[in-house]
C-alpha cells in the first residue's frame, strides 16, 4: 500500500511540474517516476537514496554545461577545430578530458555512497532504469522527428 502512495504521489509531483516548468523539468519528473517505478525503494531507502543521486545529478549537469560551453566555444573560434592552432586544440582537449574524468569520479562516488544505502542489486537497477530511460528518450526524439 505504501509503494502504490509513493507511485501515486510521484505521478502528481509529475503533473504539476508538467503544467509549471518546461520540457528540462518535464523530463526531470520523467526520470524520478521512471527510477521509482523500477527500483522499488522502501521509503526509508528513498529517503536516503534521493539526496545521495540528486546530488550526482547537479554534478553531472554541472559538468555537462562545462562541455556545451565549451563546444560552443570551439564552434566559435577560428571556424571549429579546422581554424585552431595545435596548441589551442590541445587546450581544448584538455578542458574536455578534465570533465569526462569528473563525471567517472561522480559515478565512481555514486556507486559508493550508494552502497551504504541499498543493495547492490538495486544499484545495478538504477544503472539499467538510467540506460533504458536514456534509450527510451533517444526513441521518442527520433518519432518526433519522423511525424515532422
Amino acid at each position: 500500500m505504501k509503494k502504490i502512495l509513493t507511485l501515486i504521489c510521484f505521478v502528481f509531483m509529475s503533473m504539476a511540474t508538467f503544467a509549471q516548468n518546461g520540457p528540462r523539468e518535464r523530463i526531470k519528473a520523467f526520470k524520478v517516476a521512471y527510477i521509482t517505478e523500477k527500483l522499488n525503494l522502501s521509503s526509508s531507502e528513498a529517503q536516503q537514496f534521493w539526496p545521495i543521486y540528486n546530488a550526482h545529478e547537479e554534478t553531472i549537469e554541472t559538468l555537462r554545461k562545462r562541455e556545451r560551453k565549451l563546444m560552443k566555444a570551439l564552434r566559435e573560434e577560428n571556424n571549429g577545430p579546422d581554424g585552431l592552432t595545435d596548441k589551442r586544440a590541445g587546450n581544448f582537449l584538455d578542458e574536455y578530458l578534465k570533465a569526462e574524468e569528473q563525471k567517472s569520479i561522480s559515478r565512481k562516488k555514486l556507486v559508493t555512497d550508494l552502497k551504504k544505502v541499498l543493495s547492490n542489486k538495486k544499484i545495478l537497477r538504477l544503472i539499467k532504469a538510467e540506460a533504458d530511460f536514456h534509450k527510451r528518450m533517444l526513441d521518442r526524439i527520433k518519432e518526433r522527428k519522423k511525424r515532422h
